[in-house]
């Protein structure tokens, strides 16, 4: 383990550790599948997210210590291999009890990332149903966290959450794979993804993660791609960080 997590890691308590460990032990094929090394950084990492994230609920719905690991650690795994530990401008999660609705809006959502109040929605039902089937591409947490970090790469004025130049070759690949969609000669991402480019990210992201061998095997071209943006390989499960 690097000096910069063996530094964090003194100042967390090993209780808040374990207990990490032992709720992903249940939740995340992800972190079960780490070498011990990079379950303890996954275990840092985690809570140091939890501790910048102010966590909210309707009144009568409690949120658990075990809900925020769960949600926390899907930022976590996204981000695993970049220097990023926590967002800079959607450190609010409102976790809702079921799906919910806005007003003047005839449609009801599992999650969404509201711009204006700087807000990650969820609905608990849909957080557990991603990561109880781990091997469906979807995954709301995953999903929702993916839009936040193309809102707040966009938003950094100098040094962005990915590397400019990966961030540029992922954005070329992704058009020509958005344009196949959108012309329905793709059957292997779901075609949500060929709204725009966020979606896509988000929609890449779910099967990159849930369906790693298969995305290599189909689209290898934009499954390296994503793969450099994001230095990990979730095929290299012990361990999944390239540098």
């Amino acid at each position: 383990m690097s000096l910069k997590y063996k530094v964090l890691g003194y100042f967390l308590k090993e209780k808040s550790k374990a207990e990490v460990h032992w709720v992903l032990l249940k939740w995340s094929s992800y972190y079960k599948d780490l070498s011990t090394i990079n379950q303890e950084i996954f275990q840092i990492r985690t809570l140091i997210f939890i501790k910048t994230t102010r966590f909210l609920s309707d009144p009568n719905f409690y949120i658990s210590p075990e809900m925020k690991i769960v949600i926390s650690s899907a930022f976590t795994q996204v981000t695993f291999g970049l220097k990023i530990v926590t967002f800079s401008k959607f450190n609010t999660i409102f976790i809702a009890p079921s799906s919910y609705t806005y007003k003047r809006v005839h449609q009801f959502f599992d999650g969404d990332v509201n711009v204006k109040t700087s807000r990650v929605n969820l609905s608990w039902p849909a957080v557990e149903r991603g990561f109880k089937i781990s091997d469906d591409a979807l995954n709301l947490c995953i999903h929702e966290f993916g839009h936040c970090l193309i809102i707040e790469n966009s938003k950094r004025n100098y040094i962005g959450i990915f590397n400019e130049n990966n961030f540029k070759s992922y954005s070329n690949t992704a058009n020509y794979f958005i344009a196949q969609i959108r012309a329905a000669e793709n059957s292997f991402l779901r075609n949500y993804g060929g709204e725009n480019l966020m979606e896509f990210f988000s929609v890449s992201l779910e099967s990159f993660f849930e369906k790693p061998d298969e995305f290599s095997q189909k689209l290898p071209k934009l499954y390296n791609s994503l793969a450099q943006l994001l230095n990990q390989d979730p095929r290299k499960k012990e361990h999944p960080k390239l540098s």
